[in-house]
């Protein structure tokens, strides 16, 4: 990861102490987009394990950050010289949801918009796998409509999983009040503190209508 990625991500689950290789990390870039972690809030409301706001989002995030200029020095053309920058394709990002519902929702999307090559999943199947861009959709529009429970839904060990998927950066596409509620447990206390501290963290968040880029 991007040392602007790995900072958020190592104060959600090792404590500040994981650390990126800099020497090779730090030099990817993107086109017109900042290193690290990004949110987007959406309005929706009474969605529980999928939501057609935020698949609206992400698939404008999608197409918004495919054709940009992307730089990775660990890449390497046939002749195993670097490959140099290149466009953004469909296969450098990947979209990962908590909820099998929201899964589903999200492929139709994607090909029904003709992006069949961004992969698309849960946080089981991504394990062990990165891409420039890992897009992250809660789904859940509140407390009172989350399936399986909020310790499931912001567990840090599957945000860490997810968020850290990012090569470069990761976005997060949530509900405005997804965190709008009292913890009724110590780990609903721990995981939503966890949750708002990450967002906290966030080089950009943006409430979805405003008109501002991507990065």
């Amino acid at each position: 990861m991007h040392p602007a990625l790995t900072e958020p991500v190592s104060q959600l689950a090792y404590d500040g102490r994981l650390h990126a290789q800099e020497a090779v990390t730090a030099a990817r870039t993107l086109e017109g987009v900042e290193p690290g972690l990004h949110v987007r809030l959406v309005e929706h409301r009474d969605n529980s394990t999928h939501s057609p706001e935020e698949a609206e989002v992400v698939l404008g995030l999608v197409r918004d950050l495919l054709g940009r200029s992307w730089s990775d020095p660990s890449e390497r053309g046939a002749d195993g010289s670097p490959a140099g920058p290149r466009a953004l394709e469909e296969r450098d990002v990947i979209v990962i949801t908590p909820y099998n519902a929201q899964v589903g929702l999200l492929r139709r999307v994607l090909d029904d918009a003709g992006l069949p090559d961004v992969a698309v999943g849960t946080v089981d199947r991504f394990q062990g796998q990165e891409a420039a861009v890992a897009i992250l959709s809660m789904a859940a529009s509140s407390h009172s409509d989350v399936s399986r429970g909020m310790g499931f839904l912001l567990d840090r060990h599957r945000l860490n999983v997810g968020i850290s998927r990012g090569q470069h950066s990761a976005f997060v596409v949530r509900s405005e009040v997804l965190t709008d509620f009292s913890p009724r447990s110590p780990e609903e206390l721990v995981a939503l503190g966890a949750f708002l501290r990450l967002c906290e963290g966030a080089v950009t968040t943006e409430r979805v209508g405003e008109p501002h880029p991507v990065g």
